[in-house]
């Protein structure tokens, strides 16, 4: 016996990785036909043309939503600096997204206003929702970094739920159409932002005016809008074939294209899942542990997701024309297209919380995106022009694989320094 030895804090999370997979796999697992049912309102009662506006509206709001939303990862950041206050972190962190936030939901209603389709009406009703959405989204990031995965898919599942009631009341039952569509995503939002402060009011309350200048809001900023820049630049290499794809071949390519990269994409449910478990434990634990749990997390993803995506290979040609309706049968083929891209760069988010959040190097991973959206755009100028939506899948794997490839090579060589 050894009375005065002292023992290790337990690593937040540590013990129940598998756990908070499973149960985030299962939230999302509910989630993803919530999301599916969506799509096929949004498809059979908006048309291609409706679809594809909604679309491009709802991603204006998102983009700027990515680059502001990482104040809460900033946050995780900074706790594992000694005498660090969280309270304080967070207060800082929603004034930001308050002040950052209205100017980025102007700068969506001026796109909306000279760009042809959308209008300012519209952009509107979707720029309202950019505070709140910033607002929830730190919160997730704050819940992660504490380990209480429950309350993060409490709040995650929120959103989608409501914007399907929304959808139902507003396009189905009162046949809205495209505003009332973006109305009733803005109002979920709103709803989940409410949610997400009062579950967490532990952690904020009671509230308080902080400074925008000092040290801490400073760092705060940088390191969200790095990381935000991540999340941006990855949304664009995403979709940066959709506005390619819109400019050469016009809204209802892009309606149908939308169907498969939906599709495809949905697959990165599984990694996202393991990446959520991880993060705590990632951030707290000790160097070479957090090293091998991201390594075993990111290998694991690269297999599940692969057997999901042989699943879905095989459905995507009966299951889309039943679904979507015989105008979107064309989305079968981009989508076989878009799975090898998909499921080799689905452990990137994985390898993300290691560059990015343990380590504070998101130059990494937007270094990463940057790579995959400028390989994806090359590739999709000389790829839609003779083969259309097939053309766009096919840029798009092209640069899921060179992103995937470079991360790799970062989380190597940073495990070496």
């Amino acid at each position: 016996m050894a009375p005065n030895l002292v023992r290790a804090p337990e690593v937040p999370g540590a013990r129940r990785v598998g756990r908070n997979t499973l149960e985030t796999l299962l939230f999302r697992g509910l989630s993803t036909p919530i999301a599916l049912l969506l799509v096929v309102i949004q498809s059979r009662f908006l048309a291609p043309e409706g679809r594809g506006t909604f679309v491009l509206v709802v991603l204006s709001v998102t983009i700027l939503s990515r680059l502001l939303g990482q104040l809460g990862t900033a946050v995780v950041n900074r706790m594992r600096e000694p005498g660090t206050e969280v309270r304080t972190l967070v207060h800082r962190a929603f004034a930001l997204a308050a002040v950052l936030g209205g100017a980025g939901a102007a700068l969506v209603v001026g796109w909306g206003a000279v760009t042809g389709g959308v209008g300012a009406g519209l952009a509107g009703i979707a720029a309202a929702a950019l505070i709140p959405n910033v607002v929830w989204q730190t919160v997730s990031g704050v819940l992660l970094g504490l380990a209480r995965v429950r309350l993060w898919n409490y709040v995650q599942a929120l959103s989608p739920l409501l914007t399907l009631v929304g959808m139902l009341v507003l396009v189905v039952w009162l046949d809205g159409g495209v505003g009332a569509a973006l109305a009733a995503w803005a109002g979920a939002h709103f709803v989940t932002a409410a949610f997400a402060l009062v579950t967490t009011r532990v952690i904020w309350h009671p509230p308080s005016v902080p400074p925008l200048a000092d040290e801490h809001a400073r760092t705060l900023a940088r390191l969200a809008l790095v990381m935000g820049a991540v999340q941006v630049v990855n949304l664009i290499s995403y979709r940066v074939e959709l506005f390619v794809l819109q400019r050469l071949e016009g809204l209802d390519d892009v309606g149908v294209y939308s169907i498969a990269m939906q599709a495809a994409e949905a697959l990165w449910l599984i990694p996202a899942a393991i990446a959520t478990a991880v993060t705590a434990p990632a951030v707290h634990d000790t160097e070479p542990e957090a090293r091998r749990l991201i390594a075993r997390s990111a290998l694991r993803g690269l297999l599940y997701c692969g057997a999901a995506a042989g699943v879905v290979g095989l459905a995507g040609p009966f299951l889309i024309p039943l679904l979507f309706g015989e105008d979107f049968s064309g989305a079968a083929t981009p989508l076989a297209l878009l799975l090898p891209g998909v499921v080799v760069y689905g452990p990137v988010t994985i390898l993300v919380v290691y560059l990015s959040v343990r380590h504070g190097r998101p130059r990494l991973s937007l270094a990463v995106s940057v790579a995959a959206m400028v390989v994806t755009i090359v590739a999709a100028f000389a790829l839609i022009p003779p083969f259309g939506a097939s053309g766009a899948a096919v840029a798009s794997t092209i640069g899921y694989a060179a992103g995937a490839a470079l991360a790799w090579a970062f989380f190597a060589r940073l495990g070496r320094g």
